[in-house]
């Protein structure tokens, strides 16, 4: 049986969204510990929609996420839920990664601007987008000082 055009993408989009889950989550327990019922909501709102973790996607992620030490979940004893904060190494891996993320963004954008100009299916190429100095601000630790923000905001 073949798979039309429109299965095929939507397969490979949920691929994508799958290999962004643990992106997302250490992205959201940067703004403060949580649950994993109200983390699912909070990584569907941060990401506009575009990941919608379930439970049978996030929890097995969060378990990874701990057995690497980039978590810690912590039994609340009057909700008996496990509220997961962001451990030091999580913060180190989240800003390496969203690094990562923005250089590889940068170069597959720019392969395929060029063989879209090379093909004349568009007029230029535009310069690829590159991690911008708010970014960086943004990735550095909440106890960063006023000075290694404004170094952020050179590079």
């Amino acid at each position: 049986m073949s798979l039309t055009p429109e299965k095929i993408v939507s397969s490979w989009e949920r691929q994508m969204q799958k290999g962004y889950l643990k992106l997302a989550t250490l992205f959201t327990l940067t703004r403060g510990a949580m649950h994993g019922y109200r983390m699912m909501g909070r990584i569907k709102e941060l990401t506009l929609g575009m990941i919608k973790p379930t439970a049978g996607g996030l929890y097995p992620a969060l378990k990874e996420l701990e057995e690497e030490g980039l978590v810690r979940g912590e039994w609340e004893q009057e909700d008996r839920r496990k509220v997961y904060h962001i451990t030091k190494k999580g913060r180190e891996v989240f800003r390496e990664a969203v690094e990562k993320h923005f250089e590889l963004v940068s170069f597959t954008r720019g392969w395929i601007l060029k063989g879209l100009s090379e093909l004349k299916i568009i007029r230029e190429v535009k310069q690829p987008l590159d991690m911008t100095p708010e970014i960086r601000v943004l990735l550095l630790d909440k106890k960063a000082s006023v000075k290694e923000k404004i170094e952020a905001l050179k590079t």
